[in-house]
């Protein structure tokens, strides 16, 4: 009987601990983003005659303000307009750096139109016989390749369970294990801190 119930609990605990975590960070993100836009949107409400503020009505209305500057880059004035404010951030010393790193972090992680990570790789990291999760970003910096007199490969190594943070491995071609699982795959592997069984999960989804 015991038996029993444990089992019921910890088949209930692998079903709750997945959920309880989403609704967690959905919960303190949207905390955050609320109490950052809160302070402007109620100023907005003020100039409008309204008193009312509706918890969430600010993260709406950052949705419809990013894919309203999403609409707008795409006709030809919004793309001049965009490309003219990028070339003068990347003209400021200090906001070039931070805004060209952020932005092509963005686009790997993010834009379906971008080649972003080109596959995912094993690297023997931090010592022999170890490995890690890698995703290749590009082939290495020409001067590396020509100092190192050898075909260099940048590998981003994600971190778990936050895989947006990480550390950049500049890595011998030959020494790179090229993997077949997708980039998604290998995020997910790295997302759930190894639990995700990648083979298993493909033919659940088919």
């Amino acid at each position: 009987m015991k038996a029993n119930i444990k089992s019921l609990f910890l088949t209930g605990l692998v079903i709750f601990v997945p959920l309880a975590a989403t609704l967690y960070v959905l919960v303190v993100g949207f905390r955050f983003l609320d109490s950052i836009l809160r302070p402007f949107i109620t100023t907005l409400i003020g100039f409008a005659g309204s008193k009312f503020y509706i918890p969430g009505i600010s993260l709406l209305v950052l949705f419809f303000l990013i894919t309203l500057l999403g609409a707008f880059a795409r006709i030809t004035l919004g793309q001049k307009l965009v490309n003219a404010f990028e070339n003068l951030l990347l003209k400021l010393p200090l906001v070039k750096g931070i805004y060209s790193t952020v932005k092509h972090a963005s686009t790997a992680f993010l834009s379906n139109h971008s080649p972003g990570f080109m596959g995912v790789v094993l690297v023997e990291y931090p010592r022999r016989g170890v490995y890690v999760i890698g995703l290749t970003t590009a082939v290495g910096v020409e001067e590396i390749q020509a100092k190192t007199m050898q075909k260099m490969i940048n590998v981003f190594i994600p971190t778990s369970p936050n895989p947006t943070s990480g550390m950049l491995l500049i890595v011998p071609e030959d020494e790179v294990i090229k993997l077949d699982m997708t980039v998604d795959e290998g995020l997910k592997l790295v997302i759930s801190g190894g639990f995700s069984n990648v083979k298993n999960d493909s033919k659940e989804s088919s």
